[in-house]
């Protein structure tokens, strides 16, 4: 592929309904001397085909296109960015044994996110969505509003305590409810300054009446909540899961949310997305689900891609960028070259 740019930034995938791409990219990069392409690869081919020779590949989409087999057709990238807060679209393993930045833009949506935790959260304790559809079906249905419960004096329970979750529990405080949190790789120091106490992921499951989920996917978390943890959960419990679906064994929480353990699910994230027609989750009315959308506001699609820019700016100039994840491939060789 050939370009006006001796170096370019290639955008390999997007979703077109949330994340089209806001138009001032290509200024911005040519202001660092970079061409800005951008496309919906389906493909390997497709992905190498277009970015061949980036020195910077962006990818905003789930879909795990950015593997071992393509990182290895990928010679002149110095850079992954995932457009978004995780990156297990990206084999973060082998792109770091090959020297290859990775970054990603955890800040863009933390409001958002937060918000629409806590949304899910109220509509699940106050039934809203049924409510409103049994009006809209003609049917004055009060005793669809049972049962309900209070929520200033309960436990709040927060898995991750990064940005969002710090988020929530700062939203929350004004809700009178005990915060607890699990995180192994935020000091209890800090989580008392947010006003959390942190605590086991056992003692989370055992104490909290209400469940939200804001860690990361990795091998570490995925299944973290599965059938010995429902098992272990406060009977009663409202999980809400804003992350990403696989952090939940699906079948537990089905199994769970019949019996009862579980009393009730907020899930902006699925197993599988798009969520199949077939799924359990659908006949189930204690579930409110959303179709992965809780980062989605003009404002967070923005400053997604005015952070993508900055990035990638940063790497072509030869500067280390902001939000790398792996800072341990500043002294291999593909890195070194370009930043002496």
């Amino acid at each position: 592929m050939t370009d006006a740019f001796e170096h370019y930034v290639a955008l390999i995938d997007y979703d077109e309904v949330l994340f089209t791409p806001m138009g001032f990219e290509a200024e911005l990069m040519a202001e660092a001397g970079a061409g800005w392409r951008e496309r919906r690869c389906r493909t390997a081919d497709e992905v190498v085909e277009m970015a061949a020779d980036a020195e910077v590949v962006v990818v905003q989409s789930v879909r795990p296109l950015l593997t071992r087999e393509v990182i290895d057709r990928l010679p002149r990238c110095r850079c992954m960015i995932r457009a978004g807060a995780g990156y297990d679209s990206i084999d973060y393993e082998y792109a770091t044994e090959q020297g290859i930045m990775v970054c990603n833009t955890p800040t863009y949506c933390t409001d958002d996110v937060a918000d629409h935790a806590v949304g899910l959260m109220l509509a699940c304790v106050r039934h809203i969505p049924r409510l409103d559809a049994a009006m809209r079906q003609g049917r004055y249905a009060r005793e669809l509003a049972r049962p309900s419960r209070r929520i200033r004096g309960t436990t709040l329970g927060l898995i991750g305590m990064g940005r969002i979750g710090s988020t929530v529990a700062r939203n929350m405080s004004g809700w009178d409810v005990r915060v607890l949190a699990y995180d192994p790789y935020v000091p209890p120091e800090r989580m008392r300054e947010i006003g959390a106490e942190s605590v086991t992921l056992d003692d989370l499951l055992a104490q909290s009446d209400f469940i939200s989920i804001h860690c990361l996917l990795s091998k570490e978390t995925y299944h973290l909540l599965s059938w010995e943890q429902f098992a272990r959960a406060k009977p009663g419990l409202i999980l809400v899961n804003t992350a990403r679906g696989p952090i939940i064994d699906e079948e537990a929480l089905i199994a769970a949310l019949k019996e009862g353990t579980v009393w009730a699910a907020g899930l902006d994230v699925t197993e599988e997305e798009p969520l199949p027609a077939d799924s359990p989750l659908l006949e189930l009315d204690n579930v409110i689900l959303t179709p992965h959308v809780a980062v989605n506001t003009p404002e967070a699609t923005e400053d997604l891609y005015r952070i993508v820019c900055r990035i990638s700016a940063d790497v072509i100039r030869g500067r280390v960028p902001e939000f790398l994840v792996n800072p341990q491939v500043l002294d291999h060789p593909r890195q070194k070259a370009a930043m002496s």
